[in-house]
C-alpha cells in the first residue's frame, strides 16, 4: 500500500544519507532495518531467494561448499573450511557493510596472479545481480573491456531431460562472475 511504500522510501533515503555522510556503521544498521521491514512487508522467508518458502539451510550450504570437488572448482584452499557468518564476524564488519568493495576489487584484479570470483543468486533481492552488474560497469581495470565482451556461459545440472538451469558464468582474465539460479 501507499503508506508502506512511503515508509520504505524514507528508510532508503535515511540509509543513503548516512552512507553519503560516511557514517558507515549507522548506514549498515539503517540498511538492516530497511531489509527487515522489506522482508516483513513482503512476507518472504528470506530476501536471499525470493521464491524460497523457508529459511536457507546453512548446514547444507556448508557441506556443499566444503566438498573437495567444489573447493577445487573454486580454487579454494583445501585446508580451510567455509562456515556461515558468526555474530562476531557481523560485528567486526559493521563499519564496512555499506562501503563499496570496488576499490578493493580493482586492487585485487591488478595484482599479479590474483583471481577474483564474484557471485550472487539470480533471485537474491538483498544483494542481487542488478546491483553487481551496475558497479561492475564502473570497475577500472585493464581487462574490463574483454570481460564485458566475454560470453556468458549457461550451465545446467542433472542428466538428459532432467537437466535444470543452474546459472551462468562470465569470465575473462582474472575476473569471474557467477550467477546462481536457485
Amino acid at each position: 500500500n501507499g503508506r508502506q511504500r512511503r515508509e520504505l522510501e524514507a528508510m532508503q533515503a535515511e540509509t543513503m544519507a548516512l552512507a553519503r555522510a560516511g557514517r558507515w556503521g549507522d548506514a549498515t544498521d539503517a540498511r538492516a532495518r530497511l531489509l527487515e521491514r522489506l522482508q516483513a512487508a513482503t512476507g518472504l522467508a528470506t530476501l536471499f531467494d525470493v521464491v524460497t518458502q523457508g529459511w536457507l539451510d546453512a548446514d547444507a550450504l556448508e557441506g556443499f561448499v566444503n566438498r573437495a570437488g567444489i573447493k577445487a572448482a573454486l580454487g579454494a584452499r583445501v585446508d580451510v573450511a567455509w562456515e556461515a557468518c558468526a555474530a562476531a564476524v557481523v560485528t567486526a564488519l559493521r563499519e564496512d557493510g555499506m562501503k563499496s568493495a570496488k576499490p578493493e576489487v580493482e586492487a585485487l584484479l591488478r595484482r599479479e596472479g590474483m583471481r577474483v570470483l564474484l557471485y550472487e543468486g539470480v533471485r537474491d533481492l538483498r544483494d542481487g545481480v542488478a546491483s553487481a552488474d551496475a558497479w561492475l560497469e564502473e570497475v577500472d581495470w585493464d581487462g574490463m573491456a574483454e570481460f564485458r565482451e566475454a560470453e556468458r556461459a549457461v550451465w545446467r545440472t542433472g542428466e538428459g531431460e532432467k537437466q535444470e538451469l543452474a546459472g551462468y558464468v562470465q569470465r575473462s582474465g582474472a575476473l569471474t562472475h557467477v550467477v546462481v539460479y536457485g
